[in-house]
């Protein structure tokens, strides 16, 4: 695991807890590794009920109730893992094929080995959409005023996309089990609808530098479809990158 997933910082001797840098990004990557005993449950409702609030508390050293970031996005990815192999989630159905004119069965076809093959591997294609969508986001955040460095934009997005993809997991347990292609596209086109508006979620709230609501809104849903497509496209460039 690459040390850009991880940015837990210890409050220092003098009660004033410290940024979190890239540098101790890199450092605390068996910590966060090896030890996964602490709050998923509180993660969970906290990122719910208060997306960016928790960040922010997060970030300024309020960490202990909290599942540190890292952990949190492998633990969501496994679980998402297993109930798409549990349920043996495809975007098709064997009696809509036959029904369907050859060319188009086949690209649903393709579509669904491709979004396999996009879950099988996805413990390498986040090693490019982490870093990428991290300097995406502080770039955002740059150019907004927000103070946030490149440590503090991983926790942002490690926090996010972690609580977007158990948002899916959750969604795939209650209607994934329906055996229809036609619902199952369009639950994966809601899917990832609800990830880009919860990622438009935290970015508005954490803007708080921009006071105009309308331009707030706006540079906010951008970023949402921004790292929904940089994650989208890192997959893609692994995929063509391994000859597929």
């Amino acid at each position: 695991m690459p040390g850009y997933l991880c940015a837990i910082m210890d409050t220092q001797p003098s009660g004033t807890p410290e940024r979190i840098s890239l540098g101790k990004l890199i450092s605390d990557v068996p910590h966060a590794i090896f030890h996964v005993d602490r709050g998923l449950p509180f993660n969970l409702i906290q990122l719910t009920k208060r997306p960016a609030g928790s960040i922010e508390d997060y970030l300024s050293g309020k960490r202990k109730p909290f599942f540190h970031p890292a952990s949190y996005l492998v633990i969501a990815l496994l679980c998402n893992y297993l109930v798409v192999k549990l349920i043996n989630l495809h975007f098709y159905d064997a009696e809509e094929l036959k029904l369907m004119d050859p060319l188009a069965a086949k690209a649903i076809m393709a579509y669904d080995a491709m979004q396999w093959w996009f879950l099988e591997h996805t413990y390498i294609y986040i090693l490019i959409a982490i870093p990428v969508s991290t300097l995406f986001l502080y770039l955002i955040f740059h150019l907004s005023g927000k103070a946030f460095n490149i440590g503090e934009s991983a926790v942002v997005i490690l926090f996010t996309i972690a609580q977007g993809v158990f948002i899916q997991t959750f969604i795939y347990l209650c209607v994934g089990w329906v055996h229809d292609g036609s619902f199952r596209r369009t639950m994966e086109t809601v899917n990832m609808s609800i990830l880009i508006l919860y990622a438009s979620l935290v970015t508005f709230q954490l803007l708080n530098t921009i006071s105009n609501k309308v331009i707030r809104s706006l540079i906010s849903l951008f970023t949402g479809a921004g790292l929904a497509a940089l994650w989208i496209a890192s997959a893609y460039l692994l995929y063509l990158m391994l000859g597929h």
